[in-house]
């Protein structure tokens, strides 16, 4: 099993982040991790929802965030995760049709006209 896929219950996470049990289901309920069921035994977590865990107890025990706020930084951050991982699907796209070149110019143009 790839470490991605991996799974820890419930009682684990909690433990391991010193974390109360309805924080975990509130970030249930506005889907920002999402409980793995497996029948007859507790709710698991993968282990990047662990990690999920723990960058909004960064956000909150450290820098001082509030939980609401932590709550959007995570859907945002999830939302570049999946521009970027897109993105790099659509390099290998242009590369294998020779239009690499020509994409990275034009966004250099962009840039300059950016900044």
């Amino acid at each position: 099993m790839a470490d991605r896929d991996r799974i820890i219950a419930r009682r684990s996470v909690l433990k391991q982040l010193d974390m109360d049990g309805q924080v975990l289901d509130h970030l249930e309920e506005l889907q920002i991790i999402v409980a793995v069921r497996r029948p007859g035994r507790e709710r698991a977590y993968h282990i990047s929802d662990v990690d999920r865990l723990r960058v909004y107890q960064v956000l909150v025990r450290e820098l001082g965030v509030n939980p609401a706020g932590a709550e959007i930084i995570l859907r945002m951050r999830n939302q570049l995760l999946h521009i970027r991982k897109r993105m790099s699907c659509l390099f290998v796209e242009m590369k294998a049709q020779g239009m690499l070149d020509e994409f990275q110019k034009i966004l250099s143009s962009l840039e300059d006209d950016f900044w």
